[in-house]
């Protein structure tokens, strides 16, 4: 046995490429040891006698069972104790939810393939979208639709409707995103034969543009936690050189009592010259790159 651990661990040690990971040897010992001596015995089983701070560690775990080679990756997770997850990751989490299917992002960045490998394995049509959007927006769903089919949108989800009658699709909550809309997830029909199209936001590449840009006051964004409220120009202006921001552009605020819904700001844009640090910031929008803002400006407070 102790030669068997020896050729073992040099294996791993040759061919791990986790091998920059610290793992206690005492612990994997101990769990080779507990496989090659019982085949019978699964990494699920064996995973009891693991102390918590030994399950922070992510181990491939290389064993000889019936003379053949098997990899087992084992991801533990600081969060989750339990059940030990085995094989390869899933671009989207599914979790079954009565007549529901629950479906969130397991990974932003994964290929595209992968998510309609996932879809098509649950019988969905789905088409999911990721766009380059700003850290708030990242792993979240930012829009969802029907092609060609009549929607009412709610605040919990929206309805299908066609000539076959309707469908509801339900909103999981869960993720603050500021004053944007989005969703930690999206729950659809089991037997939702509708085509669907959603899109969610991922981290934007090197030099690459956001396509939608979130709320720079919510989290992980240039301006967080910062109240706009009747702060001036110059105000967020040192905020923002404080944080290593820029300002994209200025926006001019819809005239009072004039209501903002109506108020197209993209043929409202403002010379930066003719705005004085001593105006009022109404609200800001994300820009479209890294720690960059719009602000919506007037000379008078909100």
């Amino acid at each position: 046995m102790t030669n068997d651990l020896k050729q073992l661990t040099s294996l791993l040690q040759a061919h791990d490429p986790a091998s920059h990971v610290c793992a206690d040897p005492i612990a994997l010992s101990a769990t080779l040891d507990d496989i090659i001596g019982n085949p019978t015995r699964t990494p699920q089983t064996a995973k009891r006698h693991w102390s918590r701070r030994q399950l922070l560690t992510l181990i491939p775990v290389t064993a000889v069972l019936a003379g053949a080679a098997v990899v087992l990756p084992i991801v533990m997770r600081p969060s989750d104790v339990g059940p030990i997850t085995l094989g390869p990751a899933k671009a989207l989490a599914f979790a079954k939810n009565g007549d529901y299917i629950d479906i969130r992002i397991a990974d932003p960045d994964a290929d595209p393939r992968r998510y309609r490998e996932d879809f098509a394995s649950h019988g969905l049509n789905v088409d999911l979208q990721m766009e380059p959007s700003s850290p708030s927006l990242v792993g979240t769903m930012i829009s969802i639709s029907s092609p060609g089919k009549e929607t009412n949108y709610r605040t919990d989800g929206f309805e299908i409707k066609d000539e076959h009658g309707s469908e509801w699709v339900k909103r999981i909550e869960g993720t603050d995103c500021g004053n944007m809309w989005c969703m930690a997830g999206v729950s659809i029909p089991v037997n939702l034969r509708s085509p669907v199209e959603i899109i969610f936001g991922r981290a934007a590449r090197p030099g690459e543009r956001y396509e939608i840009a979130g709320d720079p006051t919510a989290h992980g964004e240039i301006l967080e936690g910062v109240d706009l409220e009747n702060q001036t120009v110059a105000e967020v202006k040192r905020i923002l050189q404080q944080r290593n921001g820029t300002i994209e552009s200025y926006l001019e605020a819809p005239p009072e009592p004039f209501p903002s819904a109506g108020w197209d700001y993209t043929e409202h844009v403002l010379q930066p010259i003719s705005v004085l640090d001593s105006w009022y910031v109404h609200e800001a929008f994300g820009g479209h790159n890294k720690k960059s803002v719009r602000l919506v400006v007037a000379s008078w407070p909100r």
